[in-house]
């Protein structure tokens, strides 16, 4: 491993964060207790992403949903217990066809009246937790797939402007759009890209992006996905797999501010070998760049969650998993945050 892993460092007000300071953390859902948060806490994560998927953060008038709202104030609660940051995902709108990623028929790139309900529930969202310094920004729009460059780059304004304007303390993080691909994966940011430098500030706004390549591996098990197939043979090697990460990243990695990884995992129906190396190699060249990066996902779902692993009965858990031990060796290198409210 490229990486030397030391003792963590020491613990700053979450009021002095800024993008240049990585993030080591996990993606989220809207079912964890108080526990999880004191267990994410004993892994030295300083960071998650707060996914409102599986229930819209946003109401189609305009305003919170109020049942997200008490999810969130919830983790807030936490988070200011156990010193860790959070990102709040907005993940899931009123108009969209799918819930866990963007797609073109999504009514609010065609419906200006729904677009700007939208624009209104953002402000109410800075608003109502500006003042809360564990919230360090949010992901305005996740995994977005609209067919008009313009229009969403100028939505991207629009949003990132509300947000910067009530609540000038927090980051915003903007995606570039998803291409979809043949088999269904969404694997077109890294080659969007440059699209949103231009809109990039590197203190406030910051580009973010998924990865999940190539997505048969990642996906298996998912969409029909079959399972156990092993890396293509000449990513079989950190070598290999290097050249092709340093491949498909290259306009990103032409770019030379903060960068945070939004997304990036593997499926635990994929071979363990092949899965660790594949990690492994990932987070270190992320490591190597300084970018933040969040693993999808803890306790989301069993396909995802690194404490689980493939047996001859089905997925079962398993604190001890490669993947996890892996994780949490990274997670030494967090340097930690309490909140200055």
């Amino acid at each position: 491993m490229a990486i030397s892993f030391g003792l963590q460092a020491s613990t700053q007000k979450a009021g002095a964060y800024n993008p240049g300071i990585q993030l080591r953390g996990f993606n989220i859902d809207l079912n964890l207790t108080e526990q999880d948060f004191e267990n994410l806490d004993g892994l030295n994560v300083n960071a998650v992403r707060v996914a409102f998927a599986s229930h819209p953060l946003f109401d189609d008038r305009g305003g919170l949903d109020s049942t997200a709202v008490t999810v969130l104030d919830s983790y807030v609660r936490y988070a200011k217990k156990y010193n860790i940051l959070i990102l709040v995902d907005i993940h899931t709108f009123p108009g969209n066809v799918k819930r866990y990623s963007g797609s073109t028929e999504d009514e609010y790139w065609r419906n200006t009246d729904l677009m700007q309900s939208l624009i209104s529930s953002y402000a109410q969202l800075a608003e109502r937790y500006k003042k809360e310094s564990i919230i360090i920004g949010y992901d305005i729009v996740n995994e977005p797939a609209p067919i008009e460059r313009v229009g969403y780059l100028e939505f991207l304004k629009k949003v990132s402007g509300t947000i910067v304007r009530i609540s000038p303390d927090k980051i915003v993080l903007i995606q570039p759009r998803i291409t979809i691909q043949p088999n269904g994966i969404p694997n077109g940011q890294r080659s969007n890209w440059n699209e949103i430098t231009q809109l990039i500030d590197e203190k406030k706004i910051i580009g973010s992006l998924h990865y999940y390549d190539p997505g048969y591996f990642t996906h298996q098990g998912v969409r029909g996905f079959p399972a156990d197939q092993r890396l293509p043979f000449l990513l079989r090697s950190e070598d290999g797999l290097n050249i092709y990460f340093k491949k498909t990243l290259a306009r990103v990695l032409t770019y030379s501010g903060p960068v945070i990884v939004g997304e990036f995992s593997v499926s635990n129906y994929s071979p363990v070998d092949d899965a660790q190396l594949y990690m492994q190699t990932l987070i270190d060249l992320f490591e190597k760049n300084r970018w933040s990066w969040f693993y999808q996902s803890y306790k989301e779902a069993d396909i995802w969650n690194p404490q689980m692993t493939l047996s001859k009965k089905g997925l079962a858990p398993d604190p001890a998993s490669r993947k996890y031990l892996l994780l949490k060796e990274y997670f030494k290198l967090n340097e930690r945050f309490q909140t200055s409210d």
